[in-house]
C-alpha cells in the first residue's frame, strides 16, 4: 500500500518534513558512494535550515509532556497493559531529557564549523562544488568511505535527540486511529470531521501500482479528496469511476 499523509496544523506540516529529511540522511549516510554523501549534506544543510525557522524542539518538548499526561490517566485502569504502559512513560521520560539537555536550536552547534559552513553556501549555486571551487570538499569526497561515514554520523547526532522524540511522538499520533475502507464516487470523497474531537493528521492509503492519486484538502472541520491518475507526460487526470481506500483520521 501507498500511504498519503495530509497534516491539519503547521506544527504537524513541520513534523513530517523533519521527519522525511531525517530518514533520507540516515539513509544516505549509511551508503558507500561519494555522490550519497554529497546529498547527505545537502540535506543535512536542509535540516538546518527547517530547524532554525520552527521551534521543533520547544514543540515536541510540550507534545511530549502532554503524551505523559495523558498515558498517566490510565495508570490505574484495568484494561490497560500496565507493563507497555511503564515501558512507553520511560520511552517518553529518556526523549524528554535528552531533548531537554540540547541547548539551543538542533544543529546549532554545526555553524561553528567555518568548513561546513561554506560548503552550504556553495551548495545554494548549481554545481557551486566542483574540485575548481571547492578542491578541500573534492579532497573530502575522495577519502576513504569510513572517514565520511563517521563524519557525516558525527555531524547528524546533533539532531538524533530531535529524531527520537520525533518518532515517538509520529507513532503515537498514528497509532491513535481507526482505519476504514470508503468509498469516493466517481472519484470524489468528504467528510466532515466531529468538533468534539481534534484531529492532527490525515492518512490515506491505496494499493501500490493501482495509478490512484489523491488530492488532499482540508482542515479540522472538513477533508475532501479528489482522485487523480497520472498519463504518459505524467499530467494528473481526474478519476471517473468508484475509488475504493483505507482512511484513517489521527487524534
Amino acid at each position: 500500500m501507498i500511504v498519503y499523509e495530509y497534516p491539519f496544523s503547521e506544527r504537524i506540516r513541520t513534523y513530517l518534513r523533519v521527519e522525511r529529511l531525517l530518514e533520507r540522511l540516515l539513509d544516505l549516510q549509511h551508503r558507500d558512494s561519494a555522490n550519497d554523501h554529497h546529498f547527505a549534506l545537502q540535506t543535512l544543510f536542509e535540516l538546518m535550515d527547517i530547524t532554525s525557522r520552527a521551534d521543533v524542539r520547544g514543540d515536541l518538548l510540550k507534545d511530549l509532556d502532554k503524551q505523559k499526561s495523558n498515558l498517566v490517566a490510565y495508570k490505574d485502569n484495568p484494561n490497560i497493559d500496565s507493563s507497555m504502559l511503564k515501558d512507553l512513560l520511560a520511552q517518553i521520560e529518556t526523549c524528554h531529557k535528552q531533548l531537554s539537555a540540547t541547548p539551543g536550536k538542533p544543529g546549532q552547534s554545526l555553524n561553528d564549523s567555518e568548513w561546513l559552513m561554506t560548503l552550504r553556501g556553495r551548495m545554494g549555486i548549481p554545481a557551486g562544488t566542483c574540485e575548481f571551487d571547492l578542491p578541500g570538499y573534492h579532497d573530502w569526497l575522495h577519502s576513504s568511505v569510513q572517514q565520511r561515514q563517521t563524519q557525516l554520523t558525527g555531524w547528524s547526532s546533533a539532531f538524533m535527540p530531535v529524531y527520537k522524540a520525533l518518532q515517538l511522538i509520529l507513532r503515537l499520533l498514528r497509532d491513535n486511529s481507526s482505519p476504514k475502507t470508503v468509498s469516493a464516487p466517481g472519484g470524489s470523497f468528504q467528510q466532515q470531521l466531529s468538533q468534539g474531537r481534534s484531529f492532527h493528521l490525515l492518512r490515506i492509503e491505496v494499493p501500490t501500482n493501482s495509478g490512484l492519486i489523491p488530492e488532499i484538502s482540508g482542515n479540522r472541520m472538513l477533508i475532501a479528496v479528489r482522485f487523480m491518475s497520472a498519463d504518459e507526460q505524467r499530467r494528473l487526470q481526474p478519476v471517473k469511476d468508484d475509488v475504493n481506500f483505507v482512511i484513517s483520521l489521527c487524534s
